[in-house]
């Protein structure tokens, strides 16, 4: 089969060389049990249209589009019209509707990919205007076999009337990790990124704005520092709040204690997690996670807020902490039970991109 994978949203989330893209990882997975893996990522209408290839059977084509907010606007003429089916990371893509209906002219399955049926932005107005909106792709899943990354997604849209649904998660790119990350001894890690032997590293990765909750992160390290003044920590990311979070470090006489950097490549971001003692997610929408993988990968421990994504992935207590206060995240910081192999053999097990494509291959096979 010939399969296409469709991002139309377009952000100035990640950078090349600093994220592991889904599709991507998708893609390589797809390619090893696929004639032909074609991925059509749209990008802003000032960047240049190229191809380039991912793997042996699989071929990125990034194309310059219009877009309002973070939708892109989908010239379908770029799709090929010999592709078996198309999957789509739609969640609440204004194009959804307009995809569809070329598929179905065109004899090409339709697969979505849902990870959030509501818009998450801070703005009233445009959460209006995207929900409302959304009935249109609403039409469009309720005629589909839809894919969706967690159950949270699942149950929400069996309440709108979609039925036809499978839970597929996002997975790790496993060609992309340290495999032999246990070689490395954590002290040379922390010497190399200013820590000492007795330092206690907590891990923040994620863009400073409000939906990640960054100056929370502040709040948390200085009640944490009354208890246990050992504890550091590493904050990765840069965004709107970057000013409020040196604020609140400020605030707090923190200066000394908290190191922030804009961003790391991925090929150094294991060494993070591996000098880390706990990695921390206060995102309450987390969709699905990546960081929370990578870091549950290394054997780091998790402390996420309790969301569809960290819910999915942690099985609480046992390969890493779900937490819904301040106190709780605080408490399950502290607490010393060992959680880093049950959270790596998790990941191994569950949440790799060739389990997911293998899910999406059946369904595609089931639906032709």
């Amino acid at each position: 089969m010939k399969i296409g994978i469709l991002i139309t949203s377009i952000s100035n989330f990640g950078q090349k060389g600093f994220y592991n893209a889904q599709e991507i990882g998708l893609a390589k997975s797809m390619a090893k049990i696929c004639e032909t893996v074609e991925v059509y990522k749209l990008v802003p209408i000032a960047q240049e249209k190229k191809t380039e290839k991912i793997c042996e059977n699989a071929v990125l084509y990034l194309i310059p589009s219009k877009n309002s907010g973070i939708n892109g606007a989908m010239n379908v003429d770029e799709l090929n019209q010999s592709l078996a089916a198309l999957i789509h990371f739609s969640d609440t893509q204004f194009s959804v509707s307009k995809v569809y209906h070329w598929c179905k002219k065109n004899s090409v399955q339709y697969v979505p990919y849902i990870g959030v049926v509501e818009s998450h932005s801070t703005s009233r107005l445009k959460q209006v205007i995207t929900n409302l909106l959304f009935e249109k792709n609403l039409a469009a899943y309720r005629k589909c076999y839809c894919c969706v990354k967690t159950p949270t997604v699942q149950k929400l849209l069996s309440g709108m009337g979609v039925k036809n649904t499978i839970v597929t998660p996002v997975g790790l790119d496993l060609d992309l990790l340290h495999k032999d990350y246990k070689d490395t001894p954590i002290l040379e890690l922390k010497n190399k990124y200013g820590y000492c032997e007795a330092d206690k590293v907590l891990l923040f990765i994620g863009r400073m704005i409000d939906e990640k909750q960054p100056v929370r992160m502040i709040d948390i390290l200085a009640k944490i520092r009354e208890k246990d003044t050992s504890y550091k920590l590493l904050m990765v990311g840069t965004g709107e709040l970057k000013t409020a979070v040196e604020d609140r470090i400020e605030k707090f006489n923190l200066q000394d204690i908290v190191q922030v950097v804009e961003r790391i490549p991925n090929s150094d971001i294991w060494e993070l997690y591996r000098l880390a003692g706990a990695f921390v997610n206060l995102n309450q929408q987390e969709i699905f996670g990546m960081a929370i993988l990578e870091a549950m990968y290394y054997g780091c421990k998790v402390v996420a807020w309790k969301a569809p994504g960290p819910n999915l992935i942690i099985e609480n207590g046992r390969s890493g902490w779900l937490a819904e206060s301040n106190e709780e995240v605080i408490e399950r910081i502290l607490d010393t039970t060992d959680v880093g192999e049950a959270a790596h053999r998790s990941v191994l097990s569950e949440f790799t991109w060739e389990s997911s494509a293998k899910k999406m291959i059946t369904v595609i096979g089931d639906q032709r």
